[in-house]
């Protein structure tokens, strides 16, 4: 287990900028998940640490050694690229035992440690394939199985599940989870998809054209987005937002939405009468139904528009005033209740508070 950290690291490209000052630190055994959309810089984060491609500026710790200048095979990094980057002319087995041979352990010890990793992979019955044999999920995990066989001290995975059928990426991420925890080591694990992040991390690292945007618990960084942008890059059916101006009333402060819409923020500091501010909400924070027991959640007046079943999940697209509302609802078993709903409700630390001119977050509306 080993911790990484990076200083001042930025990278250069045909005079564009892929990194820009990267300052991170990934704790020893944390699993961690780079997550932004194509080009912001991930595969040459990932590459720079396992050594195959080299800064332009800025130096590489592990465990507090300079590793800046050491060459990939002398940092003990497991990597897992979108391709599936086997030997076509080698079988199944010997693609995993591949890396052992490169260590010249005995015969007896490499067929052990195949087999041990192909059980965990499920793929004990394709070890005599080739390449070219195999299927997507198959070659995919036989590309996993070769990076874990070593036991490195990092494991790299850079976006492994892209190029697989949808069915095939949701088998093989509950397995990659299930991995993760039993080889205990440090993870750092790229993708652009939000959802995958959630199900794989514990600590998000969130890079936006070549810089890291936000950094955290992944529950944290979803509830307490960085900007707008990351609010609406987290969330993948969007998020509700409102312009709303600060007034007062009496003694008291609103943000006013709409003729129909207002929430008192007299108690948040942050918000000034007078000036705009924006609203978000996450479609998935907002209720169709309030129990009798939930007394602290904001009403919000809505008229249904249309409801989408999605199977085990509704989009119900509301009007709430001039603005359109969506709501994401588990609540399908009350589908023919749905379109005569007048009222919708979100817990106010559900409620996001964003500037209005750069669409920093500020803070969540607390009661």
């Amino acid at each position: 287990m080993t911790e990484i950290l990076l200083e001042n690291v930025s990278k250069y490209i045909k005079g564009k900028t892929v990194l820009n000052n990267i300052n991170l630190r990934v704790q020893s055994a944390d699993v961690a998940v780079l997550l932004g959309p194509a080009g912001a810089g991930k595969t040459t984060l990932l590459r720079i640490i396992a050594g195959t491609e080299k800064p332009d500026k800025g130096r590489i710790y592990f465990d507090g050694k300079d590793v800046t200048d050491l060459p990939p095979q002398k940092r003990d990094v497991g990597m897992v690229f979108q391709t599936f980057a086997l030997y076509p002319n080698m079988t199944v087995y010997e693609n995993i035992a591949s890396p052992l041979r490169i260590r010249k352990l005995p015969e007896a010890e490499i067929n052990k440690k195949v087999k041990e990793v192909a059980e965990l992979l499920n793929i004990t019955h394709i070890l005599s394939k080739k390449p070219h044999e195999c299927s997507g999920g198959e070659a995919q995990r036989t590309v996993i199985a070769r990076a874990i066989v070593k036991r490195p001290k990092i494991y790299l995975f850079d976006e492994p599940l892209t190029n697989l059928d949808y069915k095939v990426r949701e088998v093989l991420r509950l397995e990659l989870k299930k991995i993760f925890n039993e080889v205990r080591s440090t993870v750092l694990y790229s993708t652009s998809n939000p959802e995958e992040a959630a199900a794989l991390g514990k600590t998000l690292i969130h890079i936006r054209e070549g810089r890291i945007i936000q950094t955290g618990p992944i529950k944290d960084c979803f509830r307490k987005p960085a900007d707008i942008n990351a609010a609406l890059y987290y969330s993948p059916v969007g998020v509700n937002i409102f312009n709303s101006k600060c007034l007062r009333v009496d003694s008291r402060k609103y943000l006013h939405v709409n003729s129909v819409l207002k929430f008192d923020v007299t108690d948040v500091e942050q918000v000034q009468e007078g000036k705009e501010y924006m609203i978000g909400i996450y479609p998935h924070s907002i209720k169709l139904f309030k129990l009798a027991s939930e007394n602290k959640l904001i009403t919000i007046p809505i008229d249904v528009d249309f409801v989408e079943n999605m199977g085990s999940e509704l989009v119900v697209v509301t009007k709430c005033g001039e603005h359109i509302m969506t709501i994401l609802s588990s609540e399908v078993e009350r589908l023919h209740e749905i379109k005569d709903l007048k009222y919708a409700y979100v817990p106010p630390n559900e409620i996001m508070i964003f500037s209005k001119d750069g669409g920093e977050y500020l803070q969540t509306l607390e009661r």
